[in-house]
């Protein structure tokens, strides 16, 4: 039994021997670093300190477009994420699918999404977390009354569907310019600095960086975007409607035509 046993030792201890032979001799494996991500995360973190003088043109134009074509941005909404149970939007993702959402409930009324928008910070860009502005079209008829009331509420699910809920009532404020003068952009370029304060006529006490913002800083719809100014350009005016129901039509003005 003692050889028995010994024999079994000196086996044991030649197979620990192999395995240190064979983990000593065996090649370094390095694990490979995905520098594609590494590049992606920093795209993502990189910020703008600014709106650009293309970015605020593009705003003011489209806004002045949705203008002339009888589709005026009356409405004027304004998100503090902050106020939300996430607590920030950084890069605009949750801002980006309240848009989306808003778009399609607008549209199961008949009514096309045109908006401009813009991300910004307060108190100097530092502190405080990201807030957004959004100017959008709504027929008159969705401009007061339950219609108005069925827009808000639209607008709430959004916002606690994707800040997961909110704590303070101040999180949404939807403002309604039913009659001329509407909005004409301004209030959403403020962030561009001294120059596009000159250039657009930004006014004085609207003059306040808005600090650096990760993600896209500005936008519009592409209904009233580059492309759909250039494509109406030169076109005869025409008569815009949006369909809200079988059997009937609404102008942007707010009349109803029966269409039989």
């Amino acid at each position: 039994m003692a050889g028995l046993r010994s024999n079994r030792l000196a086996t044991a201890n030649a197979l620990f021997l192999s395995l240190l032979v064979a983990a000593a001799t065996a090649p370094l494996r390095v694990p490979l670093v995905d520098h594609s991500a590494t590049t992606r995360a920093k795209r993502r973190a990189r910020a703008t300190k600014l709106i650009s003088m293309r970015q605020a043109s593009n705003i003011m134009e489209a806004v002045a477009f949705a203008k002339s074509i009888c589709l005026p941005l009356v409405a004027h909404l304004t998100i503090h994420w902050g106020l939300t149970d996430v607590g920030d939007d950084p890069d605009g993702t949750l801002f980006a699918k309240l848009r989306e959402g808003l778009d399609k409930w607008l549209q199961r009324r008949g009514i096309a999404f045109n908006g401009a928008w813009s991300r910004e910070r307060q108190s100097g860009g530092v502190s405080d977390v990201v807030h957004c502005h959004l100017l959008f079209h709504l027929p008159v008829a969705y401009r007061a009354g339950s219609r108005l009331r069925e827009v808000e509420a639209a607008i709430t699910r959004l916002v606690k569907r994707h800040g997961n809920d909110y704590w303070a009532d101040q999180v949404i404020k939807l403002v309604i310019h039913d009659e001329p003068p509407y909005p004409d952009g301004k209030y959403l370029i403020k962030g561009g600095g001294p120059k596009i304060w000159k250039k657009f006529g930004v006014r004085k006490e609207h003059r306040r960086l808005q600090g650096p913002i990760s993600g896209k800083r500005c936008g519009t719809t592409q209904n009233i975007g580059p492309a759909a100014r250039r494509g109406a350009a030169g076109r005869p005016e025409t008569s815009l409607v949006e369909n809200v129901g079988e059997g009937q039509i609404w102008s942007s003005r707010g009349e109803m035509w029966e269409t039989g």
